[in-house]
């Protein structure tokens, strides 16, 4: 596996930097195959939820129901994520990360194609769920996977690189589709998700081993027999507890529960219908505005992802929170198609910076052995906000206006910022030695 340390040689004569650049991803790439596979996996299974993004609102409202009850759609795929995410690290842990992830994508599929089938506003929120707990299950085995095979000093850009592929996937799906849907109706965007998630799964199976470093069936046996055994000792704490004992780990996961606040309750849900009640913009042309948001996300999200590694996860993460605040309200403000595309870029450029940190911060502060358990409970957090967004901004824009609805939400990612530069400590780049101490008696997970 390549380590970022390889012997720097000047390019032979004719050849640029930026041709040694390409030359230095393509051989990192094909060493760390793994990695491509994971990456490639996540970008075609993303790409689903990117075709369903800008239809899934004005899908609802065709059961004539209000703004709230468009957020409990919207919140039903986080619903099942929210208690299936911990559970699938334990499984992951047991059977390896592969068999969960193609599992999880296999299901996924079954939920998209069920949605395009929903007569009715209780199946479709069914069928939300069941496609939740397949992306509960495939993104909790992919982000510890990159676990496994990274290191604290180059972490940050591992899970740039996976959200790098979760962002390209969701980037490349809302023109798709925003298309599908004006051409051939609103179901079919559901029903191309499925079988994106299907070709997800087939190539998951086949093209990413079961076998992260250390992992044997035996092993995995051993270890749950030994975790049982210690956590019966007296006096000694749960991996669970000693993570949520942490005041930095509780700050990193609420800094997680209002980023995907923010991304299921505004921007899945409240900004297509500002776009296209207020704007009138075409769903073909929202799916382009969302399109520019993940692009300018995708290409940030690697950089920072080094920025996170050399000085700290804190200074990456709070720029970035308040950047997307500031995107946020222009929303508020926008009253035409140029001044929502500012939005967009404004917000896509604080989503992007912030992206990659959150995820390796809580991976460096996992007990020893305890990263799959560490990377579930990093996704419940999430999915808390993932529920809790569109259904309390739903709400609020229901019987207060869009306007209250989204300034809320800016409070909320100035707030979180500031928590953040207080609470937290640093665990990686120049003050990495300023780590909050850990206890380390948790048995291994053979990871």
């Amino acid at each position: 596996m390549s380590t970022g340390t390889e012997t720097q040689t000047d390019p032979p004569a004719g050849q640029g930097a930026d041709g040694n650049v390409v030359i230095r991803t393509v051989r990192f790439f094909r060493e760390n195959r793994a990695m491509t596979a994971i990456a490639l996996a996540t970008t075609i299974s993303m790409m689903g939820q990117g075709v369903v993004a800008p239809v899934l609102p004005e899908y609802a409202r065709d059961f004539d129901v209000g703004t709230t009850s468009i957020g409990f759609v919207v919140a039903a795929f986080g619903f099942s994520r929210l208690f299936l995410n911990i559970p699938s690290g334990v499984l992951g842990a047991k059977y390896g990360r592969t068999v969960l992830m193609s599992a999880g994508l296999s299901i996924t599929a079954v939920g998209n194609i069920g949605s395009g089938f929903a007569p009715e506003i209780i199946q479709l929120i069914a069928w939300r769920v069941l496609a939740g707990a397949g992306s509960a299950m495939f993104m909790t085995g992919a982000m510890a996977y990159v676990a496994d095979i990274s290191t604290p000093q180059n972490r940050g850009q591992l899970m740039s690189i996976q959200q790098g592929s979760l962002l390209l996937g969701v980037d490349l799906g809302p023109p798709m589709g925003g298309f599908v849907a004006d051409t051939w109706g609103l179901a079919w965007p559901f029903f191309l998700a499925g079988g994106l998630a299907a070709a997800a799964a087939v190539w998951t199976a086949f093209r990413l081993p079961n076998r992260p470093p250390g992992w044997t069936r035996e092993g995995a046996q051993a270890v749950s027999v030994t975790a049982s055994e210690v956590r019966s000792q007296p006096g000694e704490r749960s991996p669970v507890r000693t993570m949520l004992g942490s005041p930095t780990f509780i700050v990193v996961g609420l800094f997680t529960m209002v980023v995907f606040l923010t991304r299921t309750g505004s921007r899945q849900t409240l900004v297509p219908i500002i776009a296209v009640d207020e704007i009138e913009m075409s769903l073909t042309l929202l799916g382009v505005m969302l399109f520019v948001m993940t692009t300018i996300n995708f290409f940030i999200v690697f950089p920072a992802g080094w920025l996170a590694d050399r000085f700290g996860r804190k200074p990456v993460m709070i720029p970035g929170i308040l950047l997307a605040g500031a995107g946020l309200l222009l929303f508020t403000l926008a009253s035409d198609v140029p001044m929502m595309f500012l939005a967009a870029i404004v917000m896509g450029i604080g989503t992007g910076v912030a992206g990659p940190a959150p995820a390796a911060y809580i991976a460096d502060l996992a007990p020893p052995g305890q990263t799959s358990l560490a990377m579930g409970l990093y996704r419940t957090f999430g999915d808390l906000g993932f529920i809790i967004g569109p259904i309390a901004l739903g709400f609020i824009a229901e019987t207060s206006g869009m306007a209250a609805a989204l300034n809320i939400n800016v409070v909320l990612l100035v707030g979180i910022g500031i928590l953040l530069a207080l609470v937290a400590r640093e665990t990686a780049g120049r003050v990495g030695s300023a780590k909050e101490p850990e206890p380390r008696k948790t048995p291994p997970e053979n990871e």
